[in-house]
């Protein structure tokens, strides 16, 4: 059995949603439990990134990009209320797992 190919374009462009019909930038719809972090927090987590270990794939201790933060004390329940999973990227070249996380209590990097 043969499919036939589709010839409608869905209404925001390309299926991978990179653009829109209008050729601006589609933006991932963001979760609503995710805690953006401005750059006196991301200042905060290289911080604290200087205390810990390193990459776990490529062994990189300085360069990273730090993303955003996911409350995990609703969804563990082994973890405190004020826990945190903070997003980072690797920009080392050539790392072959760049992105991974650290868990965080929020006094540790969210300002008042």
């Amino acid at each position: 059995m043969t499919s036939t190919p589709r010839t409608e374009q869905p209404v925001d462009g390309d299926r991978d949603g990179s653009r829109r019909s209008s050729g601006a930038p589609v933006q991932p719809a963001r979760r609503p439990d995710i805690t953006p972090l401005d750059e006196e927090q991301r200042h905060q987590v290289h911080r604290v990134l200087r205390r810990h270990p390193a990459c776990p794939s490529c062994g990189n201790r300085r360069r990273w990009a730090v993303g955003d933060a996911l409350p995990l004390g609703f969804l563990f329940l082994d973890e405190d209320q004020d826990a945190y999973m903070v997003a980072l990227t690797c920009r080392r070249r050539g790392c072959p797992q760049p992105r991974t996380g650290i868990v965080m209590r929020a006094h540790d990097f969210l300002t008042t």
